[in-house]
C-alpha cells in the first residue's frame, strides 16, 4: 500500500521499509518524514543520496507531497532518510530591508525564492512601510510577522500556505474524529496557566487587549519592531496573546490511520466518555505511522474572543 517516489522513479519494488513516520504541522515548523529501509544490499550507497532530492511516500489516499531530503546515514543493515516538505534554502541566514511591502507580498516572494507556489487563506493584507530582515532565515522572519498578524504557514507539496488562524479555526469541520469507548486519548488543560490581558509599550504607543477569560496575569512581550501607532500596538497585543494561549485546551487521539484528517483543519471531536469535550477543535500536528497504518492526531479547542 506504500508508494515511495525517489527524484521522479517508483523505487518502491526496490526497497524495504522497516518504519515510515510522516508528521504534519499546522505552525511553527516543517513538515518531516523519517524513513528507515532495510539496506542489505547497500542500494541507498550505491544511489548516492544528496540533501535536496526530492522523496515523496503515498499511503492510499493520504500523501506527504514532494518532501526534500536532509540527511541520509546508513546503520547496521539499514539506512535512514529523513525529510521535509520545505527546501534548506528557507532555512539560510538573509538580510534585506523590505519597504512599502505588503504581506501577502512578502508570502509570495519568499515563496518564489525558495522554488515554492504560493496561497493565502482569510488573511488580511496588512502594508508594511519598512520592515528589516536582518540574518533571519526567510521562514523565521515570515513566521515572526506572522505571529504578529494572527497568522501561520506551512509548507506542502512545495507550495506555501499562508493562513489566518481565526479564519482557519472558524471553517466549519467536514470530518468527525470520533473516539470509541476504548479508544486512547489523553487531554489537557492549560487554562489556568493563560494570560488574561496583554499589553505593549513602544515609544510613544501602547496598546492593550483582554481575552475576556477571567485570568489575571498578565503578558507583557518584547516590543514588537514597527510599532507606528496604538492601534499596531493593540493589533499586536491581540495576536500576541492569542500565540500565548492558543494550548489552553488540548489534547490527542491515537487511531488507525484514516484520510482527511491533516493539519490546520477543523474536525468535529466525538467521545461518548467526555462528552463535555465534545465539538469543534483544530488539529496542530497529524503524525501518522505508515508502516503501522496508525495514526496520532494532536488538536486544541479554538480561541474564541480573538
Amino acid at each position: 500500500m506504500i508508494k515511495i517516489t525517489y527524484k521522479g522513479v517508483d523505487i518502491t519494488e526496490s526497497v524495504s521499509i522497516n518504519r515510515c513516520y510522516h508528521d504534519m504541522y499546522a505552525a511553527g515548523r516543517t513538515d518531516e518524514l523519517r524513513l528507515r529501509v532495510n539496506d542489505v544490499d547497500n542500494l541507498w550507497d550505491k544511489w548516492s543520496p544528496a540533501v535536496g532530492d526530492e522523496l515523496r511516500v503515498d499511503y492510499g489516499t493520504i500523501s506527504t507531497g514532494t518532501m526534500f531530503l536532509v540527511s541520509a546515514t546508513p546503520r547496521n543493515g539499514t539506512y535512514d532518510l529523513v525529510a521535509w516538505s520545505a527546501p534548506a534554502s528557507g532555512y539560510e541566514a538573509q538580510s534585506k530591508a523590505w519597504q512599502q511591502v505588503h504581506l501577502l507580498q512578502i508570502g509570495a516572494e519568499i515563496g518564489a525564492r525558495n522554488g515554492l507556489s504560493f496561497v493565502s487563506y482569510g488573511v488580511e493584507d496588512r502594508l508594511f512601510s519598512y520592515l528589516l530582515q536582518g540574518g533571519q532565515s526567510d521562514f523565521a522572519f515570515l513566521h515572526r510577522i506572522c505571529t504578529l498578524e494572527g497568522c501561520a504557514f506551512l509548507v506542502y507539496d512545495k507550495r506555501l500556505v499562508l493562513y489566518s488562524e481565526p479564519y482557519m479555526e472558524a471553517v466549519a469541520p467536514s470530518e468527525v474524529l470520533a473516539v470509541t469507548i476504548d479508544g486512547d486519548y489523553e487531554y489537557t488543560d492549560r487554562r489556568a496557566e493563560l494570560y488574561g490581558y496583554c499589553i505593549i509599550t513602544g515609544g510613544n504607543y501602547s496598546g492593550k487587549f483582554d481575552s475576556g477569560n477571567g485570568v489575571g496575569r498578565v503578558l507583557r512581550p518584547e516590543t514588537p519592531p514597527n510599532i507606528s501607532s496604538n492601534e499596531d500596538a493593540a493589533r499586536y497585543a491581540k495576536n500576541l496573546l492569542r500565540a500565548a494561549n492558543k494550548g489552553g485546551c488540548a489534547g490527542f487521539v491515537r487511531s488507525r490511520i484514516l484520510p482527511g484528517y491533516a493539519a490546520a483543519s477543523t474536525v468535529t471531536l466525538e467521545n461518548a466518555r467526555a462528552p463535555s469535550w465534545d465539538g469543534p477543535v483544530f488539529l496542530d500536528h497529524v503524525r501518522n505511522d505508515y508502516g503501522a497504518g496508525k495514526s496520532k492526531i494532536f488538536f486544541r479547542r479554538p480561541l474564541e474572543g480573538y
